[in-house]
């Protein structure tokens, strides 16, 4: 039997004009796409779960 299992999961779409320019789109997916973004997301989430006690026995994962 599985020890855990999923209950939610929550996306995040990021959009950008269509009449940027490539290079433009290009930094921003660098920057999305960048160690220290990813660090600062996670620190993000694991903030927001230490705010609700309920969560402490939840499991949270982050992915690109």
């Amino acid at each position: 039997m599985a020890k855990t299992v999923v209950i939610d999961e929550i996306h995040v779409t990021i959009r950008v004009p269509s009449d940027r320019p490539e290079v433009q789109a290009d930094e921003i997916h660098r920057v999305l796409t960048g160690e220290d973004f990813m660090n600062r997301r996670r620190r993000a989430v694991w903030a927001a779960r230490r705010a609700f006690p309920e969560l402490a026995v939840a499991r949270v994962s982050l992915t690109r």
